[in-house]
């Protein structure tokens, strides 16, 4: 218990260590951004191609996981839409981009990599290419044509150009058909890559603490305490079935447990302002979320006794 407690402590540290930094004036406030670009281009890619490396075999059911992430997606999004049906567009972007989407990448890989075998980070991983599906340009493409008043309907192009321009995603699917066709990077690649890959864990729990923002605004409340509300409904039925329904390996199971309670994507508050919506109330209920997922996740630590 007690090592549980000091590594997902340490994590809060370094996010706590960002918000210094920028708060302080030490970093400037771009230094988010640049982090973020570090992450998403570089030590991210590199620690999916170091996990999926040491896996020793990843069976083709393993895309039943990756539709997992794709229809938690479009079931929250689907969600968004019937909750806020009476709604203006401003609130009903905010909930369609705030509801769905599992901050993954950044905040779940860092404690699976740290807490589970190498099983477990691909696990994380193969749910993130359906998550990223669409909270990297699908929910995207389909608010933007759902309020249209251009008759454009979804931009297909649009949408596979964002996914092809994601490092993240490549790396994800290049590993897995390199597992499937049973091949193997040289050693020699793995052995250059090893220390980006090991210092993802620290520069994505800096990222969140640089990009973090909590302005609590009255009348931001009631819509972030909804909004959370309904991923937490979301996240228990998610994780109950994960644990006790699906035919896979223990691992397997408890990364979609830590997974099912993760926080709010870090470019929802990005495209909700894109769209139209409160940007502000969205970054509100992203670093609400992280916070509570912070809770969460340690305590789903200790229950299933990855310490």
């Amino acid at each position: 218990m007690a090592a549980v407690l000091l590594r997902a402590f340490s994590f809060f540290l370094i996010i706590l260590v960002g918000i210094l930094l920028r708060k302080s004036g030490f970093l400037p406030e771009q230094a988010g951004d640049t982090a973020k670009k570090l992450v998403i281009y570089v030590t991210l890619p590199c620690a999916i191609i170091l996990n999926f490396s040491r896996t020793q075999e990843v069976s083709p059911l393993m895309l039943l996981i990756t539709l997992m992430g794709l229809l938690s997606n479009i079931l929250m999004l689907a969600a968004g839409v019937l909750l806020t049906r009476r709604r203006d567009r401003r609130d009903r972007v905010l909930y369609m981009f705030c509801m769905p989407a599992f901050n993954i990448g950044a905040f779940c890989l860092p404690f699976v990599q740290s807490f589970l075998p190498a099983e477990g980070t691909v696990t994380a991983c193969m749910f993130d290419v359906g998550n990223s599906l669409m909270c990297t340009g699908g929910t995207y493409a389909f608010v933007d044509s759902f309020f249209s008043d251009r008759g454009k309907g979804f931009d297909i192009r649009g949408f596979f150009r964002r996914l092809l321009s994601s490092p993240p995603i490549l790396a994800y699917v290049g590993m897995f058909l390199l597992m499937i066709l049973k091949l193997r990077l040289p050693e020699a690649v793995l052995t250059l890559i090893e220390p980006a890959a090991v210092s993802n864990t620290f520069l994505a729990m800096l990222m969140i603490g640089l990009l973090f923002h909590l302005e609590l605004k009255k009348e931001y409340l009631k819509d972030i305490l909804r909004i959370v509300a309904y991923r937490q409904i979301f996240g228990v039925l998610l994780a109950f079935v994960s644990y006790f329904a699906l035919p896979f390996d223990l691992v397997i199971r408890q990364t979609l447990v830590l997974i099912a309670f993760a926080p709010i994507s870090a470019v929802g508050p990005a495209f909700t302002g894109m769209c139209g919506g409160d940007a502000g109330k969205a970054s509100a209920a992203n670093s609400i979320t992280i916070l509570l997922s912070i809770l969460e996740v340690t305590v789903l630590l200790l229950l299933l006794g990855l310490g």
